[in-house]
């Protein structure tokens, strides 16, 4: 449901557990009526009327670094979760993506970043820290107090584990990383190393003293 912003899988899920008002055609097609949304939307905060204050909003930030967590229903179940476990949100706005936590480079991340600056962010809601980056939380969040905005974590206790198992992936990553990169810094130092116990001839053949 692109209102909702979740997946099929995850309409599938949620008609399964009755958290959504789903109906069935006769063909087992789900649709779901327009006064059955908007009730949901109320009870979970999301409506609004036009004449209230929309110049800023509570934002849901939800990661998940694989694909594979994708398609179980993790990324769905962060926004979802946070949509109905905080009472007030006001305004809100849903970022998903895939990516590690690694990456500051993530373009929703980015796209959170620039509506803090620009003044569009009441709140910044996330189930951890980690959703947000592994290194340097304490910038991000010097910078959003900087404009006024708090980030709020949540935490879903019951999905705790996907979590540490990202950890896990995460310090493999790093590991990964750091030893390519020595071997690359060993490798340049080899290839630059002069030569040291002689000289060469004319022919490039390298000769000793006798």
């Amino acid at each position: 449901m692109q209102i909702l912003n979740i997946s099929y899988s995850s309409i599938k899920a949620y008609d399964k557990a009755g958290k959504l008002p789903i109906k069935r055609t006769e063909t087992g097609r789900r649709i779901v009526f327009r006064e059955d949304l908007l009730d949901y939307l109320d009870s979970c905060g999301l409506l609004y009327r036009d004449d209230l204050d929309n110049t800023k909003h509570d934002v849901i930030y939800a990661r998940v670094s694989s694909n594979e967590q994708k398609q179980k229903g993790d990324l769905d179940r962060q926004a979802m979760f946070l949509m109905e476990n905080v009472p007030d949100l006001k305004n809100p706005v849903i970022l998903k993506e895939v990516g590690s936590d690694l990456n500051d480079k993530r373009r929703k991340i980015q796209e959170l970043i620039n509506m803090v600056l620009d003044g569009k962010v009441s709140r910044v809601f996330v189930t951890y820290k980690d959703r947000l980056t592994r290194f340097g939380f304490h910038y991000l969040e010097s910078m959003f107090t900087h404009e006024g905005v708090p980030i709020i974590v949540v935490r879903d206790e019951e999905h705790e584990k996907s979590v540490n198992e990202e950890l896990v992936e995460d310090i493999m990553s790093l590991i990964a990383s750091f030893s390519g990169k020595l071997y690359g810094l060993r490798s340049g130092k080899n290839k630059k190393k002069p030569i040291t116990n002689g000289d060469s001839d004319e022919t490039g053949k390298h000769k000793t003293d006798s």
